[in-house]
């Protein structure tokens, strides 16, 4: 609401208006307008500023009310649900306790940059990567789209990047393998559901493959190819914190793919297949799903990705080998290849790696078998 008047023959005029945060009542004025009119039409502009796209202008809105509205707005209709779940727990759980009750304006850009090197301290620097890019995303769609701010204090701001850090990718020896998959046709003492063969079948086909644990557990039989050996992944099935699991696209366009079975992972998925319906008869309380999928859990829902890491982590110590998650399959399956002289082309398709340089980087130089045998082939070459 606004309000005029004239002082020392000036016009002024006075908004009055509710900040969304405190809760106390402000306003806003200006003077020094020749007519009654020019007041009014300043003052109408004035409003409307305060109410564009529902936040104040000039930066003077808070972090916490536009962030929040931001990611509803711009982010969740654009993103895959799990990313949209990862960018809300993010903006609540690490920037808003930090600068939620700032206005946009006080953010400051050396405060900023030291926040951004104490996450470094806490976090790796591809998390405080995607923090920062949050919030700069945010701050250019306020600056761009909104229309909110004058300028994006904390454009171009350096990540410190990692000292000496080396990647260390967690795998089983040929032997360990070996190891690992024959503990998992031993009896279990105590197992609830003895006759059930599905994580051999589960653990087999990762291991022989390379698919990732969302990407098996997503498989329905018609996924599967058994006459042909062939296994088609599309798909991927993923389990949100304490939300209902979905299934969505694969992580990559190259992770849509065809991948060719060796025999043994052929006769297992077979075995399997009969298997799972002997379990459904054979257990009261073991239901047959509803749709054909693959791998799932006594009451006929999708496999949960943290039981099976828990399964996983228990066949490790049976065995008495080191305690690795299922991902250690996917690399498994990789170095073996590589060891075994397969093209780098050929194993980037099978694990559906967005480039064949992402491969190199992460796999050619993880053993010393695969150097060995590089350099003898090169050897080779130059005699």
């Amino acid at each position: 609401m606004a309000t005029f008047r004239k002082r020392n023959g000036k016009w002024e005029y006075r908004v009055s208006y509710t900040d969304r945060i405190t809760g106390t009542y402000k306003q806003k004025s200006k003077s020094g307008f020749l007519t009654k009119k020019e007041a009014q039409l300043a003052a109408s502009a004035a409003e409307k500023d305060i109410n564009y796209f529902g936040f104040s202008e000039d930066g003077e809105e808070y972090v916490e009310i536009y962030f929040l509205e931001w990611a509803v707005t711009y982010k969740k209709p654009n993103v895959k649900p799990i990313t949209y779940d990862l960018i809300e727990r993010t903006i609540n759980k690490i920037i808003l306790p930090r600068w939620g009750k700032y206005r946009l304006k006080e953010i400051n850009r050396n405060e900023y940059k030291k926040w951004i090197n104490e996450l470094r301290g806490r976090y790796s620097e591809g998390t405080v990567r995607r923090i920062h890019s949050i919030v700069n995303t945010a701050i250019n769609d306020a600056l761009y789209e909104y229309q909110i701010m004058k300028l994006n204090p904390i454009s171009r701001i350096k990540i410190p990047k990692e000292v000496e850090e080396v990647q260390t990718v967690k795998f089983f020896s040929v032997e360990q393998l070996d190891l690992f998959l024959e503990q998992l046709t031993k009896p279990v003492k105590n197992s609830k559901y003895g006759l059930s063969m599905q994580y051999t079948a589960l653990f087999t086909l990762m291991a022989r493959t390379g698919i990732r644990i969302g990407e098996a557990l997503a498989l329905t039989w018609s996924d599967i190819d058994l006459e042909n050996g062939r296994l088609h992944v599309n798909k991927t099935l993923v389990y949100p914190r304490n939300t209902t699991p979905y299934i969505s696209t694969p992580k990559s366009k190259r992770s849509i793919r065809e991948i060719q079975l060796d025999d043994p992972t052929v006769k297992i998925l077979k075995k399997h297949r009969i298997n799972r319906m002997e379990v459904i008869l054979q257990y009261e309380n073991y239901k047959k799903p509803e749709s054909d999928i693959v791998f799932f859990q006594h009451d006929g829902r999708w496999l949960r990705t943290n039981v099976v890491r828990e399964y996983f982590k228990k066949t490790c110590e049976r065995a008495n080998l080191p305690i690795l998650s299922p991902h250690a399959l996917r690399h498994s399956h990789a170095v073996h290849l590589l060891e075994a002289k397969a093209d780098l082309s050929y194993v980037s398709k099978r694990l559906g790696h967005a480039s064949i340089k992402m491969t190199g980087d992460t796999y050619t130089h993880i053993t010393k078998k695969i150097e060995d045998d590089s350099l003898d082939l090169y050897q080779l070459y130059m005699k």
